[in-house]
């Protein structure tokens, strides 16, 4: 565990309490798509629908690989580099916003298969769907120990900036 001031501290913890809330708040939206299709029948089923099964499933694929090298890619040293350098609320600024913009994608899975519901009838891919949309949110769940530690090499990468100043 590295120092953190009392300052970051609190910075990280407003920012990391938002990003848990609205990361919920996104798994749950999920589960209401699957519940508003568990509820709702369509009136009109879209003829030929049979054959989107393996498509609409081989891009649900892709889109948890997009997700995974996204933000692994977004979460390296090369990309939240500039936001440590100018600071503990930069970088918390960089994290929320990966964390959001992963969140928008992995609920665009279930999104997808409750539009796919409604078109087909068939409630496979709602459910299927929302299970993927979840796995997704359960990855980038935001985990407080990344963001200690990227807050924490962030100010001591000020401090030391400021000591050779002195010096």
């Amino acid at each position: 565990m590295e120092y953190l001031s009392v300052e970051n501290q609190k910075l990280l913890a407003q920012r990391y309490k938002t990003a848990v809330i609205l990361v919920m708040a996104f798994g749950i939206t999920v589960l209401v798509y699957v519940l508003v299709a568990r509820i709702l029948t369509p009136k009109e089923i879209m003829p030929g629908s049979e054959r989107w099964q393996q498509p609409v499933y081989s891009a649900a694929i892709v889109l948890g690989l997009v997700v995974v090298i996204l933000r692994r890619f977004l979460l390296s040293y090369m990309m939240i580099r500039p936001a440590i350098q100018r600071g503990a609320q930069a970088t918390l600024q960089h994290l929320f916003m990966v964390t959001m913009v992963i969140c928008v994608l992995a609920e665009i899975a279930a999104i997808g298969g409750l539009m796919l519901y409604l078109l087909t009838g068939d409630f496979q891919y709602s459910w299927r769907l929302g299970i993927v949309s979840l796995f997704l949110f359960a990855y980038n769940f935001p985990r407080r120990s990344e963001w200690e530690r990227a807050v924490a090499h962030s100010a001591n990468l000020k401090t030391s900036a400021a000591a050779q100043i002195v010096k």
